[in-house]
């Protein structure tokens, strides 16, 4: 049997609703807390968000007629004062705060270090256009660093397939979400941009509030990025989402879908622009061909080439005659050369002979000095010479008695000893000497 005392799911979050709706403090209360996952709902106007404290949080609505009497954009991160009523949605079972108004208070923690950081890393040059690196047309390989087990890989994948099918991806898995989440997408970029044909990065995940998309706005994954050789392309949360690493990434992708598209090229697209280049390409160059062609039958024809084709003619004409002219020349020039040649030969040959007939003539005239003073010719003719020890004696006075002496004849020599000496004097006697 049923129990009739059970109640169904619908009469409990009925029973609880009037419990709360009969509560003064539910019915009337203001709450303070930081704004986190806002979402303003486009057809109705309705604004959807939580806010927390730092051990607690709550879903709160804030209808349309109520929200656009706000003087300013909720936002995550901002602290606020809400007045309203708390109860319980009775088609969810969930228990959650509907804003009549809204109070801006201040910034929420982690949004004020959002600020801090995004401010130095701004002042560092970190987001300068002049660090950006373009995107290649068509990538060898695109890593992908993200959940293997989130929406934003499949989203990936998909959109990967339907522009690009084939195209290599690798992915690098890291935790997207909670403690020690940064420190697996730094070590996630740092692999992927060693590896050698990976040619751009894709880094992201699907949205969340502010605190569920922190990793992205901690300052290691700003730097891994900012050091990153390969081109980034940063696709995190949705539209309205934005990170630190967004601005930091060389493109910013508002989803991880919409990163896919910048990072991989329409493979037709590339086939079709390839075509039309080559089409392009092919007319310039038979454009630029017939062009040149009219060019030379033009110039062929013209009368200048027909001018230089005489010319060329009498140039041909006047190095002929030229020609004729330096060999006959020549030919003047080598026979005078001859001629000179020949006579200076001549004149050379009779001064040789000359000379050479006063050099005997000379020579003959010493002979016949020399052969007068020749002492053997004197001997020849009886005379004898006399030398002693001391050389030829020229005077008699050089002689004494007892004296040797040799005497030098014709055909021969003899020692002899002087017994007298006489001297010849002035009047023709001779004087003995003793």
């Amino acid at each position: 049997m049923l129990d009739d005392r059970a109640l169904s799911v619908s009469q409990l979050n009925e029973y609880a609703r009037r419990l709360m709706a009969g509560d003064p403090i539910l019915l009337s209360l203001r709450v303070r807390g930081e704004i986190s996952g806002f979402k303003r709902h486009t057809p109705s106007g309705h604004l959807y968000f939580s806010i927390k404290d730092s051990s607690a949080k709550v879903d709160c609505c804030m209808f349309r007629q109520n929200a656009v009497r706000l003087n300013f954009e909720p936002r995550d991160g901002m602290m606020v004062i809400l007045s309203g009523s708390a109860g319980l949605y009775t088609q969810a079972g969930k228990f959650q705060v509907y804003v009549q108004a809204m109070e801006r208070e201040g910034q929420g923690e982690l949004f004020r270090r959002f600020l801090e950081l995004k401010d130095r890393l701004l002042a560092e040059g970190l987001f300068d256009a002049s660090r950006k690196k373009p995107l290649p047309l068509l990538p060898r390989r695109v890593g992908i660093v993200t959940s293997a087990s989130g929406a934003a890989l499949r989203d990936i994948v998909r959109v990967a397939n339907r522009r690009y099918p084939g195209m290599p991806l690798l992915l690098c898995a890291a935790q997207v979400q909670g403690t020690g989440a940064a420190a697996t997408i730094v070590r996630a970029i740092q692999l992927l941009d060693a590896v050698p044909d990976v040619d751009v990065i894709l880094v992201g995940r699907g949205g969340g509030a502010l605190e569920d998309l922190w990793a992205f706005n901690e300052e290691s994954v700003a730097r891994a990025i900012a050091a990153c050789a390969t081109p980034v392309v940063s696709g995190v949360g949705h539209e309205t989402d934005t990170s630190i690493a967004d601005f930091v990434a060389d493109v910013r992708a508002a989803t991880p879908s919409q990163a896919a598209e910048y990072a991989i090229p329409e493979k037709k697209a590339l086939l079709d622009r390839l075509k039309h280049d080559l089409a392009r390409m092919d007319w310039a160059q038979q454009n630029r061909l017939q062009r040149l062609r009219a060019r030379v039958d033009r110039a062929a024809g013209s009368k200048a080439m027909r001018d230089a084709a005489n010319l060329g003619s009498i140039r041909r004409q006047q190095l002929g005659q030229l020609r004729v002219r330096l060999d006959a020349g020549f030919k003047r020039q080598t026979d005078r050369a001859l001629r000179e040649v020949v006579l200076l030969h001549s004149r050379l040959k009779g001064g040789m002979e000359r000379t050479v007939s006063g050099n005997r003539l000379r020579v003959e005239r010493a002979q016949a000095a020399l052969a007068s003073l020749d002492p053997t010719g004197v001997l020849r003719r009886g005379y004898a010479v006399v030398s002693t020890e001391s050389g030829i004696v020229d005077n008699a006075e050089a002689l004494s008695p007892g004296q040797n002496v040799e005497i030098r004849l014709r055909g021969g020599r003899a020692g002899a000893q002087i017994q007298k000496v006489w001297r010849d004097s002035d009047g023709g006697e001779k004087n003995q000497i003793v």
